[in-house]
């Protein structure tokens, strides 16, 4: 092979590389590493191959540090870092709530408060939800800090 075709062989390669890491790109990943990132509860699905878990995520510019509760699965092998799962709900806000897997792919998430202030399929720097993941929304008389 040539040395040019070595050449455009490697920047094909490099471009490649950009295009399927944009999707972490998003926002950039300095907002993300000036962020706080709690993990409240984490459960695995039935069969154990998803994991499922509530955290406090509070972006340092966000205003007056006011976090956002987020909904995120994740494959049980997969790193436990924010952008390796979907997002499956979040609220923006405080809020309290508590998961419950009823099915290999469907989630529960007991909210204490109203139902309607969760956003499904979305969360900070997220670009969609969990394809084929069923997710219900259900009031909770009592929740305790997303624990179950």
């Amino acid at each position: 092979m040539r040395r040019v075709g070595k050449f455009i062989l490697v920047l094909a390669v490099i471009g490649i590389m950009a295009i399927f890491t944009l999707p972490l790109w998003g926002m950039g990943p300095a907002i993300l590493l000036d962020s706080d990132r709690t993990i409240l509860s984490a459960h695995a699905s039935p069969d154990g191959r998803l994991i499922a878990q509530i955290e406090r995520f509070t972006v340092g510019g966000a205003p007056d540090g006011v976090p956002s509760i987020v909904v995120i699965v994740r494959p049980w092998w997969a790193p436990n870092w924010y952008i390796a799962g979907c997002a499956a709900a979040s609220h923006y806000q405080e809020a309290s709530a508590r998961l419950v897997w009823t099915g290999n792919m469907k989630l529960q998430l007991m909210v204490q408060g109203d139902p309607s202030e969760w956003t499904i399929g979305s969360a900070p720097f997220h670009n969609g939800g969990c394809p084929g993941l069923s997710l219900a929304l259900a009031p909770a008389a009592t929740v305790k800090s997303g624990r179950r």
